[in-house]
């Protein structure tokens, strides 16, 4: 670079004295030889210190940039730059925003990785209680004088301990499935009705136990290019979360409608619904009405739900009317989006 600098440098003075031998050569006249000469001088002069001029007016903005990007970077406020109308206050400004943006992302990023880290170490320790208290009853179990009436009991509290060691493994699988790392998709044409099939097998249990009725109408003929097992498990998630807030002998009702652009899984139901103003937070990390807080549950299946099929080049949207249910729009684009 420097080398080139001074390549330019000669061919500029190279230029004014080829043009001061072509003026001495083509004019006669001394007056105007001279003045002829003096001009050209001028002009070359001009050139080099316009040349000079600029080098220096752009190797002081680089440093001065140079210097406020240090600064950002060691998180110094530029407020004294506000307000003032130069190229450099403006380009100043955007980097802080930027460094504002980033700064933001990254301290979520660490706080939801900590609560992460957290909650694992949490289940973890959790699980120890009902393994314990199964091995225990099981050991009871040996005995040859333990009567009938103690041996129901006991095959109920195993049973009990297994339920809530499911739910915690179940919430433990979903945990470690939350980095976008972990979800490998693997994207095909398939049906839907198949997929959806899938995942009410994975709910059917919990439904009968709530007597709710759980109906589909797809048509058979109805594909689109959806990871199958990922999509199951998105779907899943949200029948769990209508069975967990569906009253008994309630009914969830699974539509699907093919359009131009985009095939809808509608998953509707006649739960207890959710309030304006939470809409835009069930899909968060974590979050739990306080209302349900005595519900199972840690706030990461919808979140999960929504990470599969955004992964998918989808959306999901959520209607839903306080005491009358609510109605979950899963949209899956019908070509693999690139």
């Amino acid at each position: 670079m420097r080398f080139s600098k001074y390549i330019l440098l000669c061919l500029n003075i190279l230029l004014l004295v080829s043009g001061v031998c072509i003026a001495l050569n083509e004019v006669n006249e001394d007056t105007v030889k001279f003045l002829l000469i003096l001009c050209i001088l001028c002009f070359g002069l001009v050139h080099l210190g316009s040349y000079f001029y600029f080098r220096k007016q752009f190797t002081d903005f680089s440093d001065e940039m140079c210097y406020y990007i240090e600064e950002i970077l060691h998180g110094n406020s530029m407020k004294r730059l506000q307000n003032k109308e130069t190229l450099t206050s403006k380009i100043v400004m955007e980097l802080e925003k930027v460094e504002n943006i980033y700064s933001f992302q990254l301290s979520e990023s660490k706080k939801d990785k900590k609560e992460l880290q957290e909650m694992i170490s949490e289940l973890t320790h959790q699980i120890k209680t009902p393994a314990s208290n199964i091995q225990m009853y099981c050991e009871m179990f040996s005995d040859t004088d333990i009567s009938s009436l103690d041996a129901k009991r006991f095959a109920e509290i195993i049973r009990q301990q297994l339920k809530k060691l499911e739910f915690l493994l179940d919430i433990l699988v979903k945990s470690s499935r939350l980095e976008t790392e972990m979800i490998n998709l693997e994207m095909e044409d398939g049906k839907i009705v198949e997929t959806l099939a899938i995942a009410v097998n994975s709910v059917i249990q919990k439904a009968e136990h709530k007597n709710i009725d759980i109906s589909i109408m797809c048509s058979p003929s109805i594909q689109v290019s959806h990871d199958t097992k990922w999509t199951a498990e998105a779907i899943e998630n949200i029948l769990d979360n209508a069975i967990k807030y569906t009253p008994p002998n309630g009914k969830i009702l699974i539509f699907v409608e093919g359009g131009e652009m985009y095939t809808e899984i509608k998953v509707k139901d006649t739960g207890k619904g959710i309030e304006a103003a939470h809409v835009n937070d069930i899909f968060k990390r974590f979050y739990r009405e306080k209302s349900v807080s005595k519900n199972e549950g840690l706030g990461l299946g919808l979140y999960l739900a929504r990470k599969i099929i955004t992964l998918q080049g989808g959306y999901i949207s959520v209607r839903s009317i306080l005491g009358e249910g609510s109605s979950f729009s899963v949209c899956l684009p019908n070509r693999i989006p690139k």
